[in-house]
C-alpha cells in the first residue's frame, strides 16, 4: 500500500511575519545607528524572516538558507534587483543606488539584458585567462611593499586599496598606477563610496538624493563625468589600435555574440568596465584588509600560514601553479570573508507574490539577504565570532552546512562573474606579502566595520609592519648547508 503523501502546510500571511514594534522612523533610526548589530539582534530574536519596516519600503530581513537558495537560484526569475520605494497612492520607485556610477553593467542590469551580457563576458574569466594574470598579481603585490620599512606604522586599508587599484588598472586598462587614468578612477570611486550610507545599502535610503543640488551630489556627478570621458577615450584608443591587447578592456571590445555575431556598443563596454573597476578593486581591498587585521590578532593562525608558505614556496614568490598546495592560505581568506564579507548584504524585490521562508509575501516586497548575519549564525558556525580557518579544512564539516550559509560572492546567475579572479588575486597577494612581512595591530586602536555598499573599516586599519627575519635566516641557513 502506498503511504499517503504529506502535503506542505499552507503559508502564513504577510501580516504574521514577526518584527520589532514601532513605526518607520524608529526602525530607520535604529538601523542607521548600527545595521550590523541590529540585523543580528533581529535575526536572533525573531527568526529566519523579519519584517523590518512597512513604509517607504516594505522591507524584510531573510536569513534562512533555503529561502536564500530560492531567491538566488531556484526561483530567481521571481525576484529583481534593488529595493521598491512606495509613495502616495500607487506611486513606486525602484532604487539601485550604484546605477548612477555603473549604468547597466552586470551588477545592476536585469532580465534578458543581464543574461546576454553575462554570456558575452563569461569567456573573459576563463580559468586559463585568469591564470595569465597571476604573475601581474604577484609582481604588483611585491612592488607595493618595496617602500615598507621594518617597524613602520601604516594604514593597511589604504595600502590594500592602492594595491588592488594598481592590479585592476593593469588587468583592465593595461595602465600603470601612476597614469592619470588611475587618478580619475580613484576620485570617482572614492566619491561614490564616501557618499554611500548604511540605510541606502540596505534598501532604506531615499535613492534619489543625487538629484538634489547638494555639494556631495555635485562632486559625485563631476567625478562620474570625468570617469566617463576617460573610459570613452580609452575605448576609442583601443578601437583605433585594433583591440589586440590582453587587458580586459580590449577583450570587451573583441567579444562577440556566438549566435548573432553582435558586439557590445561603447555604452555597454563603458558600463561593464566601470563595474569591473568597482568589483575588482573595492571588494578585494576590503577582503585583504580584514584578512591582515584578523591575522594580526591571531598569532597562532599567522604562524601556521607562514609555515605553509615556507614549505610550499621556499625562497621564491608564489605562482598560480602553487594554488592547489596553498590550502591554508585559501582557508584564511575564506574565513576572513566569512567574518567580514566584502559585501555585507544584498537587496532583491519580489516581481510576484511568493512564499518566502513559509510566509506569502506580496509583489514589490523588498528583501535583504544578510551575509553578515548568515556568516555568523551559530547553527552553521560553532563559535561564530572566532577566526578559525581550520573549519574549512574538514570536508565532512563543510558538507553538513547548507549551500547558502556562506555566500560572499552571491549565487546563481547573478553570482560574481569574477569569483575565480578575486580568489586567485586574494590568495596570491596574501602569500606574496605574508611570506615577507608580518603585520601586528597598532596599540590602543579599535577597528570597527562600516557597512555602506561594501564593508569597509571605519577610519582605516593601523598596523605595524615587521619584516620576517625568521624566513630570511632559515633561507640563509639552508643555502650555507647546500
Amino acid at each position: 500500500m502506498t503511504p499517503p503523501r504529506l502535503s506542505k502546510p499552507p503559508p502564513h500571511s504577510v501580516d504574521e511575519v514577526p518584527g520589532p514594534p514601532g513605526g518607520p522612523f524608529v526602525a530607520v533610526l535604529r538601523m542607521r545607528r548600527d545595521p550590523l548589530a541590529r540585523f543580528t539582534e533581529l535575526h536572533q530574536r525573531y527568526g529566519p524572516l523579519v519584517r523590518l519596516v512597512r513604509r517607504p519600503v516594505s522591507l524584510f530581513l531573510v536569513s534562512d538558507p533555503d529561502a536564500i537558495a530560492d531567491i538566488l537560484v531556484g526561483g530567481s526569475r521571481a525576484y529583481g534587483k534593488g529595493a521598491v520605494m512606495h509613495g502616495p497612492g500607487s506611486w513606486t520607485h525602484l532604487v539601485q543606488p550604484l546605477r548612477m556610477l555603473l549604468g547597466d553593467g552586470l551588477l545592476t542590469s536585469t532580465g534578458e539584458s543581464h543574461l546576454r551580457q553575462r554570456r558575452l563576458m563569461q569567456p573573459l574569466f576563463h580559468k586559463q585567462r585568469i591564470a595569465g594574470y597571476g604573475e601581474q598579481f604577484v609582481a604588483l603585490a611585491a612592488a607595493a611593499t618595496e617602500s615598507w620599512q621594518d617597524g613602520q606604522l601604516m594604514n593597511v586599508h589604504a595600502e590594500m586599496t592602492e594595491l588592488t587599484l594598481a592590479i585592476v588598472a593593469r588587468t583592465l586598462f593595461d595602465v600603470d598606477i601612476s597614469d592619470h587614468v588611475v587618478d580619475v578612477v580613484r576620485a570617482a570611486l572614492d566619491e561614490t563610496m564616501a557618499g554611500s550610507a548604511p540605510q541606502e545599502a540596505s534598501g532604506l535610503g531615499l535613492g534619489h538624493v543625487d538629484r538634489f543640488p547638494l555639494p556631495a551630489a555635485r562632486r559625485r556627478r563631476a567625478t562620474t563625468t570625468a570617469l566617463d570621458e576617460t573610459v570613452y577615450e580609452l575605448i576609442a584608443e583601443r578601437r583605433a589600435a585594433g583591440a589586440s591587447g590582453n587587458d580586459l578592456l580590449s577583450l570587451l571590445l573583441a567579444v562577440q555574440d556566438a549566435d548573432t555575431g553582435e558586439r557590445m556598443d561603447d555604452t555597454h563596454i563603458r558600463d561593464e568596465a566601470v563595474t569591473l573597476l568597482l568589483a575588482g578593486h573595492e571588494t578585494t581591498a576590503n577582503a585583504l584588509t580584514w584578512t591582515f587585521h584578523l591575522l594580526g590578532a591571531a598569532p597562532d593562525v599567522a604562524s601556521r600560514l607562514r609555515a605553509e608558505l615556507d614549505t610550499v614556496l621556499g625562497d621564491r614568490p608564489p605562482t598560480v601553479a602553487d594554488l592547489p598546495r596553498l590550502v591554508y592560505a585559501n582557508a584564511v581568506l575564506r574565513e576572513s570573508m566569512r567574518l567580514y564579507p566584502p559585501v555585507w548584504a544584498m537587496v532583491r524585490h519580489l516581481l510576484e507574490d511568493r512564499v518566502v521562508a513559509g510566509y506569502l509575501l506580496p509583489a514589490e516586497s523588498t528583501l535583504v539577504l544578510g551575509q553578515w548575519v548568515m556568516h555568523r549564525d551559530e547553527r552553521w558556525w560553532p563559535e561564530p565570532e572566532r577566526f578559525d580557518p581550520g573549519r574549512w579544512l574538514d570536508p565532512a564539516t563543510a558538507a553538513g552546512r547548507p549551500r547558502f550559509a556562506y555566500f560572499p560572492f552571491g549565487g546563481g546567475t547573478r553570482q560574481c562573474i569574477g569569483t575565480s579572479f578575486a580568489i586567485t588575486e586574494g590568495v596570491l597577494t596574501l602569500a606574496t606579502i605574508a611570506r615577507e612581512w608580518s603585520l601586528t595591530p597598532a596599540p590602543d586602536v579599535r577597528v570597527r566595520p562600516e557597512p555602506s555598499f561594501t564593508l569597509r573599516p571605519r577610519g582605516g586599519v593601523p598596523m605595524i609592519a615587521h619584516r620576517r627575519r625568521d624566513r630570511r635566516d632559515s633561507a640563509r641557513a639552508g643555502g650555507s648547508q647546500g
